[in-house]
């Protein structure tokens, strides 16, 4: 069988991702959302060596965003060496309200804190979620870094592969409005052995 091309499997991981998330909030609180995800392939715009990752031009109003790194095992965790980069992005006034949806505790919308973690919460779970989809595609177990919490942006930007340009955005839709926003990039992730 011929080698998959890069560009190939990063909509493949798109898929799975998509797949992932659509089963969670499914399994979780039979939200289904109310049209298909929107899907934009995007360059990345770098910014001192790190993907810039800006909330606000994602949303019109405040937001909340975690970032997640992979990495192709351990060592390369270690030495930081990311190997790919979701990040998850919530609108401020929705975020309460999704993880009560979610069956998850309610939280202090007035708590900054809380906020953040809620987001981290929703973007560990969607992270981990899709690592068990690439595991079902025949890809290695990839490492999985702590999720990180920011308000509107990442002002140092996050990790990313550098042989990769090109981020998926993808978008998802509650009762009509765009609710849940994704990024994703990932380097060539090697079958498993």
């Amino acid at each position: 069988m011929p080698p998959v091309r890069q560009e190939e499997q990063l909509r493949t991981l798109v898929d799975a991702l998509i797949e992932g998330v659509t089963g969670l909030f499914m399994e979780r609180s039979e939200i289904a959302f109310s049209r298909p995800p929107e899907v934009v392939l995007q360059d990345i715009v770098e910014y001192k060596g790190r993907m810039r990752v800006f909330g606000l031009e994602k949303f019109n109003t405040p937001i909340y965003v975690s970032t997640v790194n992979y990495y192709l095992n351990e060592k390369d965790m270690a030495g930081a060496r990311a190997h790919g980069a979701l990040a998850v992005f919530v609108e401020q006034e929705y975020i309460a309200d999704l993880l009560k949806l979610l069956r998850y505790p309610e939280i202090d919308d007035t708590e900054e804190d809380a906020m953040l973690d809620a987001c981290g919460t929703l973007a560990n779970i969607i992270a981990g979620r899709f690592k068990t989809e690439m595991m079902k595609l025949g890809l290695i177990k990839l490492e999985m870094s702590a999720f990180s919490n920011y308000r509107n942006s990442a002002p140092n930007g996050v990790a990313f592969n550098f042989k990769q340009r090109k981020k998926y955005e993808v978008s998802f839709f509650i009762k009509d409005k765009k609710r849940v926003i994704l990024e994703l990039t990932m380097g060539p992730v090697p079958p498993q052995s």
